[in-house]
């Protein structure tokens, strides 16, 4: 019979690792099926099959078309400024030698506003109908470019916050504001009649699938885990201080 853990035995420490073991898998479910519901969901806009969601949706959300400018400007906040954010957060990592981490942030930035670019070409989606041609975008609608982008680098900003040492108060805030952020562009871009709620959905899911496999590919040890990166993270400052001083010879 095992006698009862002493304190710093290592108990609470197989405990972490545990409770690590499960958050990480159930990112990477998240990440899964998130993904695997984005395809599901591309393969029956891409079949035209009719979202029983889609009317009454949208119908509500052309009731809110009264401020044209304040929806325009959620909208293109999405968009170019953004992207600009995300290629200087990429900046910002290789100048930190977190260069593993800038390699895959920008492989998500290209993924999300090429592929959701390709994909609309493939499916081939219609706007819906008295769409204003002074909306910008190409001529298709499925999925919403702008909530992918959104979700996608608002949220990778997010976790990287919320893995800091800063107050929880402040990254509890900026989470909230964050969420809010991408619902009101979502809500934006049906206000403006240029995009379905489905379209929004799979820009969210898409979103929400590149999240998930980034907070799981950054989560610590692993690849593109930031001290992986920079191995000379938690080096002594003094590799001098180790070495062990040898008395000095008596001189009496």
């Amino acid at each position: 019979m095992t006698g009862p853990v002493a304190p710093g035995s290592g108990g609470a420490g197989a405990v972490d690792r545990s409770s690590d073991r499960g958050a990480n898998a159930r990112t990477l479910a998240i990440a899964l099926l998130s993904l695997v519901a984005f395809v599901l969901l591309t393969l029956a806009v891409a079949g035209r099959i009719a979202m029983p969601f889609d009317p009454p949706i949208l119908a509500f959300a052309r009731t809110l078309d009264g401020l044209p400018d304040v929806w325009r400007g959620l909208s293109e906040s999405a968009n170019i400024p953004l992207v600009v954010i995300g290629l200087g957060m990429v900046v910002w990592l290789v100048a930190t030698h977190r260069r593993r981490e800038a390699f895959l942030v920008l492989i998500m930035l290209a993924a999300v506003t090429l592929g959701s670019e390709g994909i609309k070409e493939l499916v081939a989606r219609p706007r819906p109908s008295g769409t204003d041609p002074g909306v910008p975008g190409v001529v298709y609608s499925y999925p919403s470019g702008h909530v992918l982008e959104a979700l996608t680098i608002l949220g990778i900003i997010t976790i990287r916050g919320w893995r800091s040492s800063r107050p929880l108060a402040g990254r509890v805030a900026f989470t909230v504001v964050v969420i809010v952020w991408v619902i009101f562009v979502g809500l934006a871009r049906m206000a403006l009649n240029a995009h379905y709620p489905s379209d929004v959905l799979g820009g969210a899911l898409g979103g929400i699938g590149a999240l998930s496999l980034y907070a799981w590919l950054t989560r610590p040890g692993a690849w593109a885990d930031q001290t992986a990166a920079h191995p000379r993270e938690g080096k002594p400052a003094n590799h001098g201080s180790s070495v062990s001083r040898q008395p000095s010879p008596s001189t009496g």
